[in-house]
């Protein structure tokens, strides 16, 4: 799997797979030994990322590995945390953080850095925090108050008003009048119908959820968002309402415009794959464009670009796409707007003291692991977390 991994070869389903291998206690012991060996032991150069190194040491790996079996046992352990180092030097002042390995197990986690499927985490670090190793997680959580991080949930508000929970439990037939549902284990999708009556889907704090629209509209609903929608769209438009945050892949119709409306922007296709993310609590309503054209309040907006506050910007699509390819994506992000996203997928309520708030992260995450393994990366000698109940605390 390795091997095809670096001729591209993957699934996505098939990292995965492979992640969890190197996430296994027993491969990742045998694996480290190799990895050491190929690590320098000076402390600047042993934290830099060299991806063209670290492909020649999976290939080096590789050879070794042929004689001696050392992948044939099963994946496990999904879901560890696994962290490197970023690169690059801190300017003087800037009050970035580090965090050091707590998987001991696993001291150089290069292999598995390059994979790119999740699982992993860095930080930026300040000079002068040192390593203690041996030091135990200054995370004050307990196992038993451990929180499980978002799934595929959400309510469908039907046109007369009732109320049906989503999930991915199975499949369901969900009726609208004379209009049918489908719920396919944590899929909804309309058919193309002549009923056209309003529906309204909504995802809790934990919860997100896929829709695919009457016209073959493919809409990602992140947590706590909701989009209303017609069942059918008989007219020359068609319109769509949305709090939140949602990724959209539209079905091409250039006689048929797609209108997205938030509560302030106004946005409009006729075939093209974009983000919105418009949580009342961020900066401003923030649309990203990954193909196609959309236009913003008479503005044109190309691939790569994104519009916020009345201005088309540069944008890092792979961060403001992270949330539906099941990642935290907290590159150059600082503390409070890490921490909303992290309170979104763990329904849970943070707050800060003053003294972390300008704390500027880096790296990246899987959301598919439990806030204790999100925070346990996260933490070190400069934050701490407690957590409360629903509350909590970053000191």
């Amino acid at each position: 799997m390795l091997q095809q991994y670096l001729s591209g070869e993957l699934t996505a389903a098939e990292q995965t797979q492979l992640l969890n291998s190197l996430n296994d206690k027993e491969n990742i012991q045998k694996l480290s030994k190799w990895i050491e060996a190929y690590s320098d032991p000076d402390e600047e150069k042993r934290n830099s990322y060299d991806g063209g190194k670290i492909d020649k040491m999976i290939r080096d790996i590789l050879e070794r590995s042929a004689a001696d079996h050392y992948w044939e046992t099963e994946p496990g352990l999904a879901g560890a945390s696994v962290m490197y180092a970023a690169p690059g030097d801190d300017p003087v002042g800037n009050h970035k953080k580090r965090v050091r390995s707590v998987s001991l197990w696993f001291r150089y986690a290069a292999a598995a850095v390059v994979l790119g499927v999740g699982l992993f985490f860095y930080v930026q670090y300040k000079k002068n925090i040192t390593d203690s190793p041996g030091t135990e997680p200054l995370v004050q959580t307990e196992e038993k108050t451990d929180v499980l991080p978002g799934s595929n949930k959400a309510v469908l508000t039907l046109s007369d008003g009732q109320q049906v929970a989503l999930d991915e439990s199975g499949r369901q037939v969900i009726s609208d009048g004379k209009l049918n549902i489908q719920n396919n284990n944590g899929s909804l999708a309309y058919s193309k119908s002549d009923v056209a009556v309003y529906n309204t889907m909504t995802t809790p704090r934990g919860g997100q959820f896929k829709l695919q629209l009457a016209d073959g509209t493919t809409v990602w609903l992140n947590a706590e968002s909701s989009i209303t929608y017609p069942t059918s769209f008989p007219g020359s438009t068609r319109e769509v309402t949305m709090t939140g945050e949602a990724y959209f892949e539209v079905a091409k119709n250039p006689f048929k415009p797609f209108t997205v409306k938030t509560y302030k922007d106004e946005i409009t296709v006729k075939g093209t794959s974009f983000n919105v993310n418009s949580y009342d609590d961020e900066a401003g309503i923030k649309t990203s464009l990954l193909e196609g054209a959309v236009q913003i309040n008479g503005m044109l907006l190309t691939p790569g670009k994104a519009y916020i506050n009345g201005k088309i910007v540069n944008t890092d699509l792979n961060k403001d796409l992270a949330w539906k390819n099941g990642i935290f994506n907290f590159h150059q992000v600082k503390l409070p707007e890490a921490m909303r996203q992290i309170a979104r997928w763990y329904n849970v309520e943070a707050q800060f003291d003053d003294r972390v708030k300008n704390i500027e992260l880096g790296g990246e995450i899987g959301r598919n692991l439990s806030l204790q393994q999100v925070l346990n990366g996260l933490q070190d000698k400069d934050l701490h977390f407690r957590l409360e109940g629903k509350v909590l605390t970053v000191y």
